[in-house]
Order: C-alpha cells, then sequence, then structure tokens
C-alpha cells in the first residue's frame, strides 16, 4: 500500500487530527469507550457538559496540566491524549483495513502489505498489534524489537519481509540468516542508482559487483530455505507483554526531560533513547542468550485469556506501567493456574487510559506495597554487589516499597529487590530492578553475567531450562551472545545456533569453538557441512560470526541420510514467487 507510511512524519510527535470530522467520530467512539460522560469526565478530570464539548488535549495542554499537578504534589492523567493517541491507531489500522478490502473487490488473490514500518510508538498510528491484525506481509524497519513483535502478531499465513542495503556482504549474511531462522520469507534487494546490482542501462544488463557479491548469499539461503519453510518452529511457551498504552505513558515520561524541546523528538532520538525500548530489549536479549524463544503477546489478546488458552508458562512484563482492569484480571488468573510473573518495576501503576493510580493493580499479587507511585527516570534504591564475579552491579529501581507476603531474595536497608511471591499454583517476581544496560552489558562479557545468572536462576526454579545449552568449548559457561531456534520436522528434530550479537564489534567477528549439549542422544547431522556425529547428546564445533550451525536430530539412530525434505514442493514454489499467499 505505501512504502514508510504514517499518520505524519514517521513515528515522530504530531497531534493529529482535530478535524470536524475526525472529532466527531472520536467523541462516537469515547461513547463506546466510557458509556456515559460522567464517566469520561470522571477518568479525565474534566468537567464537560455534553459531548459535543468534548476534546481532546493536545501535547502541549496535557503537559502543562501535568506540571500544575506534579507541582501540587498530585499524579499524572494523560488521559485526554492518550485516548485521541488510541483512537488515532485505531483509525490508521481501519483504513489499511479498508483500502485492502477494496483490492480484494478487484483482485482477491493478491496479497497487501506495507513495507518501511516505524518503531511502536505513542506517535504515527504504531500500534503493531493493530497492524499486524489488517495485512498480509510486512517489511518493517528492525527497529525496538518490531520485527520480531510483527513475527508474534501476524497471521500464520502472512509474510515478513526485509531490505537489503549496502555492500557488506558478511553483514547481509547474517542479517539475513538470522532473519531466515526467525521466519522471514525474502526480502527486498535495496537498488538505487548508486547500488545497482545490474546495470540495467548497459547492453546485456550485466551484474555489477555488488551483485556478484550478494549472488552466493542468495544461491545459499535458497539451497536450505526449502527445508526451513516445511518445519514448526518451537517456542518455549515465554510470552512477553506488548503494551501500547505504556508505550503512550513512557513517551511522555522520556519527554517530560525535553521541556519544550518535544516536537523535535523525532523517530530517529526516540528509537536511540526510548527507555522502554531499552528495557524491551534487554528482557528479549537475556532470553535468547540463556537459549530460549519467546513470543510477544499483546494487551488484547492478554484481556481475551490467551494465557491460559495456549499454554503459556511464563509471562514477563517490561516497563508494563499502563494495564487494564481485565489485563490484571487474566494475568491472575494465570498466575493462579500455576503460571509465573517477572515484572522489573513501576508496573501496573497507570491504567489503560495512562491515568496514575495511587497504588499499583497488582501490587497484593507480587506481595508489595507502595509509598511513593510516581515515574523516575533512573533507579535511586541503591545497588546491589555484583551477582557473578566480573559482572556490572544491579541498581534497585524503586527506593519505596516495602514487602506484605512477598519475600526479598536481595533485602536491603534501602530497597528490597527480586521480591517472590506464591499466589494459588504459581509465583511471581518483582525484580525491582533497572534492566536497561543488559542489552549492552551481554556485548561485554562477563558484565551481564550477573542479570543473565539471576533469570537463569528464577527460570529454572519454574522448571525451565534450555533444552538445548550452548558452552563455551572446555567450560561449563554458556557462550555469549548466541541464539538458539528448536524446530520440529517430519520424524526429526531440528536445532540452529547462531551468534547474536547485534553488533559489528570486532569481538564478536571471529570464529569461537562451542560444545553444544541436545536435550537427548540422536543421529546427529549438521546440514550445511553434511557432517555426521553419530548417536551422541553433544557434539563440539567451531561457530562461525556470520552463519548458522543447522543440525539435524534423528532418535533410534535412523540414518540422517534417508530423511525426507519437508514441504519441498510447497516450498520451492514461494522462493520462485514470495508473494505465494498461505505458502
Amino acid at each position: 500500500l505505501q512504502d514508510e507510511l504514517s499518520l505524519g512524519s514517521f513515528a515522530s510527535p504530531m497531534d493529529y487530527c482535530f478535524g470536524p470530522h475526525t472529532l466527531g467520530a472520536f467523541r462516537q467512539w469515547l461513547r463506546r469507550e466510557y458509556g456515559s460522560l460522567e464517566a469520561l469526565n470522571r477518568e479525565w478530570e474534566t468537567a464537560f457538559s455534553s459531548w459535543e464539548e468534548v476534546e481532546p488535549m493536545t501535547t502541549y495542554e496535557v503537559k502543562d496540566r501535568e506540571r500544575k499537578a506534579l507541582a501540587a504534589g498530585g499524579l499524572e492523567n494523560y488521559a485526554p491524549w492518550a485516548d485521541h493517541r488510541a483512537f488515532m491507531d485505531l483509525t490508521f489500522a481501519q483504513t489499511l483495513a479498508r483500502l485492502k478490502a477494496i483490492i480484494r473487490t478487484m483482485d482477491p488473490t493478491t496479497p497487501v502489505g506495507i513495507e518501511g514500518t516505524q518503531m511502536p510508538s505513542a506517535w504515527g498510528g504504531y500500534d503493531l498489534w493493530r497492524l499486524a491484525q489488517e495485512v498480509d506481509w510486512v517489511e518493517p524497519y528492525d527497529i525496538a524489537n518490531s520485527r520480531e513483535i510483527f513475527r508474534s502478531f501476524l497471521p500464520s499465513s502472512a509474510l515478513l519481509l526485509s531490505t537489503v542495503f549496502g555492500s557488506d556482504f558478511s553483514a547481509i549474511r547474517r542479517k539475513l540468516w538470522r532473519l531466515l531462522l526467525h521466519g522471514d520469507r525474502g526480502c527486498i534487494v535495496w537498488d538505487d542508482e548508486k547500488s545497482r546490482c545490474i546495470e540495467k542501462t548497459k547492453e546485456g544488463m550485466p551484474i555489477t559487483e555488488r551483485g556478484k557479491g550478494l549472488a552466493p548469499i542468495f544461491a545459499e539461503l535458497k539451497r536450505f530455505a526449502p527445508l526451513l519453510f516445511g518445519l514448526e518452529r518451537v517456542d518455549d511457551r515465554i510470552a512477553i507483554h506488548y503494551s501500547q498504552a505504556s508505550i503512550r505513558a513512557h513517551w511522555m515520561f522520556d519527554s517530560r526531560e525535553d521541556g519544550d524541546t518535544w516536537p523535535r523528538r523525532f523517530s530517529s532520538y526516540e528509537a536511540a533513547h526510548s527507555r522502554l525500548a531499552q528495557v524491551r530489549e534487554s528482557f528479549v536479549k537475556v532470553i535468547e542468550d540463556l537459549g530460549l524463544q519467546y513470543r510477544f503477546v499483546s494487551y488484547e489478546q492478554i484481556e481475551k485469556g490467551e494465557l491460559l488458552k495456549e499454554g503459556y508458562r511464563v509471562l514477563l512484563l517490561p516497563q508494563s506501567v499502563a494495564m487494564s482492569s481485565k489485563e490484571c484480571e487474566q494475568v491472575r488468573a494465570f498466575v493462579q493456574a500455576g503460571g509465573m510473573v517477572i515484572a522489573d518495576n513501576m508496573t501496573a501503576t497507570m491504567d489503560e487510559h495512562c491515568r496514575r493510580l495511587p497504588q499499583g493493580q497488582l501490587d497484593d499479587l507480587f506481595g508489595l506495597r507502595r509509598r511513593s507511585v510516581g515515574w523516575r527516570p533512573q533507579g535511586e534504591g541503591g545497588t546491589l554487589p555484583a551477582l557473578v564475579p566480573g559482572s556490572e552491579p544491579l541498581t534497585v529501581f524503586e527506593p519505596d516499597l516495602s514487602l506484605t507476603t512477598g519475600k526479598a531474595r536481595f533485602p536491603s536497608a534501602k530497597a528490597p529487590a527480586v521480591i517472590e511471591n506464591r499466589w494459588g499454583k504459581g509465583r511471581t517476581v518483582y525484580l525491582n530492578l533497572d534492566l536497561r544496560e543488559y542489552r549492552q552489558w551481554r556485548l561485554s562479557p562477563p558484565k551481564g553475567d550477573g542479570l543473565r545468572e539471576l533469570f537463569r536462576q528464577l527460570l529454572q526454579e519454574a522448571g525451565m531450562e534450555a533444552p538445548v545449552k550452548v558452552f563455551q568449548e572446555g567450560a561449563q559457561r554458556l557462550a555469549d551472545a548466541v541464539e538458539v531456534w528448536r524446530y520440529r520436522g517430519q520424524g526429526a528434530e531440528y536445532v540452529a545456533v547462531m551468534r547474536n550479537a547485534d553488533s559489528s564489534a570486532a569481538a564478536w567477528e571471529r570464529p569461537e569453538r562451542v560444545r553444544i549439549l541436545f536435550p537427548h542422544r540422536a543421529s546427529v547431522r549438521e546440514i550445511r557441512t553434511g557432517q555426521a556425529f553419530g548417536l551422541v547428546q553433544e557434539v563440539s564445533l567451531e561457530l562461525e560470526p556470520f552463519s548458522p550451525l543447522l543440525f539435524e536430530l534423528r532418535r533410534g539412530g535412523a540414518s540422517p541420510k534417508t530423511r525426507g525434505k519437508p514441504s519441498m514442493r510447497k516450498t520451492a514454489s514461494l522462493l520462485e514467487s514470495p508473494f505465494r499467499r498461505g505458502s
């Protein structure tokens, strides 16, 4: 439908739309949301006497009200602004749905999608949960975990694509292999005047040096993609909360420090400075670094009870500050039934309209009490000693917590940390830690080892361990910055192991010998090289910096040479026409 589309300019702040038609539709939507004008006035802390008077606050207006409330010792209430942003997110998604329906009347089989999408944002219409429900394919800019969020939310028939820029062929190989392992079904090769792959204006249209450099990468991917397309990806039933309301609230928090310069908080700046995005990235990476896989779960999915319906075992709440009462009810039911919840800080201290509450909605679930619910830009509860030699000390976030039924793994005179509580058949952990820096610490080991070990212990105590473990050769230490994928195939299991540095640092661009421990003995073969290891439970190999190790595991000693090629005919056609719907 469009490249780099948005309600405004990318994901940069723009108070759109205040047109008469939009405001009329917004008021109708508010009627459905609140039921009565009295309920809206109570939530917004306003005094409208009729629906025709109702107007949302601009960013300037809500920030001015916030300053006055905080100066008077009150609490933040962004509802008159946040509801407008929520309505515009909905409107943007509905516009895509309308355009798709028009195209369907002319061509019912052509997939309809969007490209150049932005990070999850309070601006631009970028509620990724809503967008994912309305398209058949997406080519996202992979900013702030957008790619994995879309993977989690898109229908199973939808396609994910990526774009290849530049001529750093090693980096391109690494990127495309990782995206293939995560489920991408193709890519777009950026081919502007400066980076042609084919000299289209010359006789015979010769291939350029860039084209020659890309050719062997695509030849290799095309060789193994049919097998991977025919496999079922296995995750570890770990859910990571996607909260659009919290994204809105955190934009207001972060931009508080900007003063009146917030209009210059452009997309590129937000991508590098969003605290919620940094924490989300840290949660993602610590799970991946432990050899586990996850899915994002949206606010709406949680409200509909999908944590229990889909059999999740663990729910992670990264900076989930704004949650609805329905979400909280379902989180309670999840724990009551035996699930585990891990949250970092400030959890559920606002409702879904971004109005601050006097107490957190899940405080009793976490076994704690707060003396303050206000936002703070960084931890103020002191630090914990390094949990592993050489690792960075962890910052305790909220100083104003006390325990009720919870027990702190790290009690302190200033503030308790890692508060554990039993609830029904399940368990909660309120870390009260600042996790933002793990995403960087992990790239300079052993700085991140303390937090990784803490998560490993917490998950292990809940009966969750990585089925496949990757160790440094000759040691019991997990290899750093390595991701593991698992798949089911026809009569076999498949495992992929690859460097997961997300960095071009030279330290990660060298081979490393690793020891891989599988969950059971099996007839093991490394598919890319064809090397067979016989009936074993572990192997030692060199892990390249830009390509994965791909293993086939067959129980009972069956010869790997007799393996089938799952869905080869079906997926081969997909390689030739990556937009074939339903493939």
